[in-house]
């Protein structure tokens, strides 16, 4: 037989009775050239390809790698040597020679199979990763694919009921399917955005793929979703979606509707904490600050024990002269939202000092520029009262204000650490009837307790990222920190503040 073969890829059958074992030659030429540029001995082997158990009516297969590589004629898969599958139970027809061995790969392989031995048999491409999720499962070696069995692995062996190997391979077909639908979609787009857009964009306007069902849960990861993150793009086109389907998220699923409003709330606390955070860490000016408050109002309401409503930042508050200089500018104006009892925040920054010099026996003065804030806040407030009635008059928007007991506060600097200075600043503050002073690490500490009182966890602070501070600036739209010329105690009385 040997004699006779012309070079070509030769099936060579061994009949042993109730066992048939095939072999396979491939292609003397192919072999002959991988031999040569390897330097390996010139010998093309034969090498079993499959082989038939006509006694246990099985059949067996053995993928090799039959194009041309330094792996040429060993097994196809890293870790699956066999597959096995059931022959029906009528007479199975016996080969003989090469050709009745290509006609039995034809007529018994199950379908999702490579029948040509050219191709070294084993699974489609289109099926190969079920190959790769069997060889996850350590030392398993053969696949059997078995009609009255449940799928389930034991020792070397993973066992595939025939229905459920026939269910994936349907499916694996249909998305291949539908991927090349896709594919074709999106070609005949890019066709038209770039051959009848760009020549006459007035007449074929641009096309975008359309939305399908689904889509939204596939891409963003299904149950992992939360888990997904998402690039600048998606995240602004999922917030605008999001926003355009409103109504029918609460109309038709109250729940989740409700669940996220939780999750976003928690989202932007954590985000302010955050932001808030890594701000006290830097030399931030007044003007960031200020900008922060503005955008989440309800820290103040914190501060204040009641909710308010910013009225104005950078507020005039009279006091100005017929010449018209002298204005007093309060950093925030506000108001109880129930009464509409006016409110006056003065708002320096965490790196203010609120203690000065040691006095005498441990006590320690308030800094000038604690003092200078209290006197600044009450002049303020006196400029205001007198002026209110005449703001009104050109204000509409100001009509419901009111000026009964305007509060004060004064937002500096942070809690000494000295505990000498800790005991004179708290004796100190503790004295102002009119002005209500706190730290920017106390109003840290409310949010913090804000977050425990919704979660009931403790929030972690995240590592400090250089990234960070671009964010921040971005966030609240301030302009890059310039020098803090805040007035010391003597120069309060000359200053427009």
């Amino acid at each position: 037989m040997a004699d006779e073969w012309n070079g070509e890829l030769r099936l060579i059958v061994h009949d042993l009775g109730d066992t048939i074992n095939v072999d396979v030659q491939l292609n003397d030429r192919l072999v002959q050239s991988v031999n040569t540029f390897y330097n390996w001995p010139a010998v093309n082997e034969p090498k079993q390809l499959f082989t038939i158990d006509l006694d246990r009516k099985v059949a067996g297969i053995f993928p090799l790698i039959t194009y041309r590589s330094d792996k040429i004629y060993a097994q196809k898969y890293s870790q699956i040597r066999s597959i096995w599958f059931d022959l029906p139970d009528d007479d199975v027809g016996r080969p003989t020679d090469h050709d009745s061995a290509v006609e039995f790969l034809k007529q018994y392989l199950p379908g999702g199979f490579v029948q040509d031995p050219t191709y070294g048999l084993g699974v489609t491409k289109e099926l190969r990763p079920i190959i790769q999720a069997v060889e996850k499962i350590d030392k398993v070696a053969r696949i059997v694919i078995v009609a009255k069995e449940a799928t389930r692995h034991e020792h070397s062996t993973f066992y595939f009921s025939e229905m459920d190997f026939d269910t994936l391979r349907v499916a694996f077909g249909r998305t291949t399917r539908r991927h090349q639908q896709e594919s074709l979609m999106e070609r005949n787009i890019l066709a038209h955005n770039n051959v009848l857009h760009k020549v006459y964009p007035d007449i074929y306007r641009m096309k975008e793929p359309p939305y399908r069902p689904g889509t939204i849960y596939k891409l963003v990861g299904g149950q992992d979703a939360a888990q997904t993150v998402l690039e600048r793009k998606d995240r602004t086109a999922l917030l605008k979606t999001v926003v355009g389907n409103a109504a029918a998220i609460a109309d038709r699923d109250p729940k989740e509707f409700v669940q996220l409003q939780k999750d976003l709330e928690l989202v932007s606390l954590d985000q302010l904490i955050h932001s808030f955070e890594k701000s006290m860490a830097r030399n931030h000016n007044e003007s960031h600050w200020q900008k922060m408050l503005e955008l989440n109002p309800f820290i103040l309401s914190m501060v204040f024990g009641y909710p308010i409503v910013i009225v104005q930042a950078a507020a005039s508050v009279g006091g100005g002269t017929i010449a018209g200089n002298g204005t007093k500018i309060a950093d925030f104006l506000s108001k109880n939202s129930s009464s509409h009892n006016a409110a006056i925040v003065e708002i320096k920054t965490p790196q203010t000092p609120v203690c000065g010099t040691v006095y005498r026996g441990g006590a320690w003065k308030p800094s000038n520029h604690l003092m200078g804030a209290v006197v600044q806040v009450l002049d303020q407030r006196q400029k205001f009262t007198l002026s209110l009635s005449l703001h009104k008059q050109f204000s509409p928007a100001l009509s419901d204000l009111q000026a009964y007991a305007v509060d004060c506060v004064i937002v500096i600097g942070k809690m000494p650490t000295d505990i000498s200075q800790v005991g004179s600043f708290e004796m100190m503050r503790g004295q102002f009837k009119d002005v209500r002073i706190v730290t920017f690490d106390e109003l840290f500490g409310k949010l913090l307790l804000l977050r425990e009182m919704l979660t009931g966890e403790r929030y972690v602070s995240s590592p400090d990222d250089e990234d960070d501070h671009d964010d921040l600036d971005a966030l609240f739209e301030v302009e890059p920190d310039e020098e803090d010329d805040d007035p010391d105690f003597g120069e309060v009385e000359n200053s427009s503040r």
